[in-house]
């Protein structure tokens, strides 16, 4: 069972799409800490591709939850310029003293939160994501 939707490309749409992934997640029977990890890290890695990879400017994004036998799935699908979040070096000190800030976490996080995290980029163009988490029914 699946479930599939288009967004724009806009940070106002975000509290739909993580409604949209809570939602669908839930009646296809995934744990609720499951649902919660893949919706923290969607949220992430979907308001980076609206911030950064379209850069305020109009797009699609395309999301779909799955389950995978007893692992739940999130695709991501955006249209913006190519860009590999596995690429991007994880943080040696979170934290030094006195030097903490605001954001600048969310890949960190997104990519702990799930079991696994896959880019490709679309043959049209744009990014494709699969977030998966293990053992989420």
């Amino acid at each position: 069972m699946s479930a599939s939707f288009a967004f724009n490309a806009d940070l106002r749409s975000l509290k739909q799409i993580r409604r949209f992934i809570t939602d669908a997640a839930s009646n296809i029977g995934a744990r609720r800490d499951s649902i919660d990890d893949i919706v923290y890290a969607a949220n992430e890695l979907i308001s980076n591709a609206i911030t950064y990879g379209y850069g305020g400017q109009a797009g699609p994004i395309w999301v779909d939850v799955w389950n995978d036998g007893d692992s739940l799935c999130v695709r991501i699908c955006d249209a913006a310029p190519a860009f590999n979040p596995l690429n991007v070096p994880l943080p040696r000190n979170l934290i030094g003293r006195g030097q903490q800030r605001a954001g600048g976490l969310g890949l960190f996080l997104s990519r702990h939160l799930l079991d696994d995290l896959q880019h490709r980029v679309l043959p049209q163009g744009g990014n494709e994501l699969i977030l998966v988490k293990w053992n989420a029914f």
